[in-house]
């Protein structure tokens, strides 16, 4: 074999080796800019559009925007600790529409990242008040 065909396969053999080498898989990175940690129905959640929120359990956040909205967040996995939070941060969109937020942040630092984060359907019935119904 010359020596030029044996610089010819080393180059090849290293180009396939190349190939083999992946770059390491990044983290899930949330886009936007996250806030200040809030407490539910503190004054400083208007600034982003939202009145308050509730988790009624560690994949479930319920936030009630300030035009009376109602939003479920869903999250990829339990995002352990959010039931017991008394604070948390929301990951936001450069345009800080609520239906875009992305994910929350806990108070110990955890990030917990949205599957879905829906606007609830509610009918114009169950904004009105629960005592509607009148006796004769």
């Amino acid at each position: 074999m010359t020596n030029t065909a044996r610089c010819g396969l080393g180059w090849l053999a290293a180009l396939a080796l190349g190939g083999c080498v992946a770059p390491a898989p990044q983290p899930d990175v949330p886009a936007g800019k996250v806030t200040a940690q809030m407490r539910a129905g503190s004054a400083e959640l208007r600034a982003y559009q939202v009145m308050d929120w509730i988790a009624p359990d560690d994949r479930t956040l319920i936030v009630n925007g300030v035009d009376r909205s109602l939003y479920e967040g869903r999250f990829r996995g339990a995002c352990a600790g959010l039931r017991v939070a008394n604070s948390i941060a929301f990951i936001i969109p450069p345009a800080a529409q609520l239906s875009g937020y992305s994910g929350i942040v806990l108070p110990d630092g955890k990030k917990c990242l949205f599957t879905s984060f829906t606007r609830l359907a509610t009918s114009p019935a169950a904004a009105r008040s629960p005592s509607r119904e009148s006796r004769p």
